[in-house]
């Protein structure tokens, strides 16, 4: 969810309180009760355990490497996971450190049949056998700590016991109140856990965090930023074929001259042909166009059909489409576009006088 914050530790870079530079820390649960206490305006906090070097993962006759991932009872809260099978962890499974997981979507794909039942069953995670309790499916664009359908996720205490950890732990996932400010909270957060590992107040490379809130400004304003440079390139575009449209028919009407002459004599009127140049230039740019308004639809189906290139299957891009809107707003620009093409010509066929066009012949 957007109010929600991750931080995880790094190495210090500055001395403080006899501790040199350079050095490397863990946090541990103990930083979970401290932030508990002192920061109301947190709703949820997890720690959380990862190893996205590949554990290797066997299932009868089947085996690939996966991410391994030990979370707590309230990771679900904060990064949303739809359960399709089973269950998730409790906080008895956490308090008996039981051997079980709850694994992704691929990982369920790849190692059981279509439709088994993978509740109950065992499988092996280097060379340790957790039983499976429940398959969920990534539901976010964004996961922390590797891709949820491809993970095998266990108790955080279980994995702690099984590698010998101790207490420690990699990160510390919180979600605040919907009505905080999540940067506050960042802050509040940094500070506490600085304060207690005795790191310097001003080493902000010791403590990474981020969170999603942020990212999400990001993403938004970067894809605010594509749709301009779209916009800008698009009308740069139509304004080349436009001045191109008006120099093809500025030729055509100095080709055709004597015919504008000979129907100026019988007695056309300007407004006969000025219509005529309009409607041929308005025909000329709808053509174009809207065949390059085909051509980008094509494009549109064709990269959702090429686009399967996630681990999990799924498309990279989410209903590439145009907008009903859109159509229309394309078909009023191509309108006018194909107006104001015609107009420099039009007004050109409209100053020829009938007894020039025919001395020129």
């Amino acid at each position: 969810s957007q109010n929600s914050m991750f931080v995880f530790p790094n190495a210090t870079t500055v001395e403080y309180k006899g501790f040199n530079a350079g050095r490397f820390w863990t946090m541990n649960n103990e930083d979970i009760d401290l932030l508990k206490d002192n920061i109301p305006e947190i709703q949820y906090i997890a720690g959380m355990l990862f190893n996205n070097q590949g554990g290797k993962t066997v299932r009868a006759d089947r085996s690939e490497s996966y991410s391994f991932r030990g979370i707590d009872a309230n990771h679900t809260k904060i990064e949303k996971l739809n359960v399709l099978q089973g269950r998730t962890f409790n906080y008895l499974d956490l308090k008996e450190k039981r051997k079980i997981c709850v694994i992704g979507k691929q990982v369920y794909d790849q190692l059981f049949n279509p439709g088994e039942q993978a509740v109950g069953q065992q499988i092996s995670v280097d060379g340790r056998y957790y039983m499976v309790i429940g398959v969920v499916n990534g539901s976010d664009n964004m996961n922390i700590g590797g891709n949820a359908n491809s993970t095998v996720f266990v108790p955080i205490t279980t994995m702690q016991q099984v590698n010998n950890l101790g207490n420690d732990i990699h990160m510390v996932c919180i979600a605040v109140y919907e009505d905080v400010n999540i940067k506050d909270i960042e802050e509040k957060v940094k500070d506490l856990i600085k304060a207690k590992h005795s790191i310097a107040p001003v080493d902000d490379a010791a403590l990474n965090s981020f969170n999603i809130q942020e990212m999400f400004l990001m993403f938004k304003y970067l894809y605010l930023g594509i749709q301009i440079l779209t916009w800008i390139v698009g009308m740069g575009t139509l304004l080349a074929g436009v001045v191109g449209i008006s120099n093809i028919m500025l030729v055509s009407i100095r080709e055709r001259t004597n015919e504008i002459g000979i129907r100026r004599a019988l007695g056309a009127k300007p407004k006969v042909i000025l219509r005529q140049i309009m409607n041929e230039s308005l025909f000329l740019t709808f053509i174009a166009g809207y065949a390059g308004f085909l051509l980008g639809v094509l494009l549109l189906t064709g990269l959702e059909k090429i686009s399967q290139m996630n681990d999990d299957g799924t498309s990279m891009f989410v209903n590439p489409q145009i907008s009903f809107g859109m159509g229309i707003t394309a078909l009023i620009i191509l309108v006018i576009s194909g107006l104001i093409a015609g107009l420099i010509p039009a007004k050109s066929a409209m100053q020829i006088k009938a007894i020039d066009a025919l001395r020129d012949e």
